[in-house]
């Protein structure tokens, strides 16, 4: 495996937030903002006078309010863990990582059925209003679940999603940071006890 050059980085009280470049890390740890919480083992930073552990684990000094994520297609890819939500498909490529090509965004109530941009969701006991193009209303699928729903909701298409979407909390910021990449060992015991995110890339392709 290739070594990493990215940076884990904790709240105050250790839960994960986000993963940054390793120059952010320093300049961070350097300015007081961040500290080293673990290294990788064996390699540094060195300048003309001056060698650093190279940060692999580091914590904020102070406590950092949850942000809002931007409503994107990568980031909807990344909340549902890069895997169809309608029959589990998690396509691959030859290193384990996403094939983000094979996966498509699905409306879940069809754009085609929304009136002025809005939406009701099918399982809203009160016939809640959003956005055709919200957190709510998207979810990954890939192509031929997509393909197979069409302009239809998925009762409509006698299909079943496997969970409600909904707009990201602070886990799923996390999650969602974290799985984008390989995970170090040096990273795992700071992630959630029981977490799947440790063995993410790990996990053999037909246990899907």
């Amino acid at each position: 495996m290739t070594a990493s050059a990215n940076v884990l980085v904790l709240n105050i009280d250790y839960t994960p937030l986000e993963v940054i470049p390793w120059q952010d890390a320093m300049e961070k740890i350097i300015t007081g903002k961040m500290e080293l919480v673990a290294d990788y083992a064996g390699r540094f930073i060195r300048s003309a006078y001056q060698e650093w552990a190279f940060p692999a684990v580091v914590r904020l000094t102070k406590k950092f309010a949850q942000r809002k994520v931007r409503l994107s297609r990568l980031n909807i890819l990344a909340r549902d863990a890069f895997t169809c939500q309608y029959c589990a498909a998690r396509p691959r490529k030859k290193d384990g990582q996403p094939e983000l090509t094979e996966l498509t965004l699905d409306h879940i109530v069809p754009r085609a059925q929304a009136r002025e941009g809005m939406v009701v969701l099918p399982w809203s006991a009160g016939k809640e209003r959003v956005r055709a193009d919200s957190w709510e209303n998207v979810a990954t699928a890939c192509y031929d679940c997509n393909s197979s729903k069409a302009d239809r909701t998925p009762a409509q298409a006698k299909m079943v999603l496997s969970k409600h979407p909904r707009a990201p909390n602070t886990i799923d910021i996390a999650r969602m940071a974290i799985t984008r990449y390989r995970i170090p060992d040096e990273w795992k015991m700071y992630l959630p006890q029981g977490s799947p995110w440790a063995d993410y890339w790990e996990i053999p392709l037909d246990s899907d």
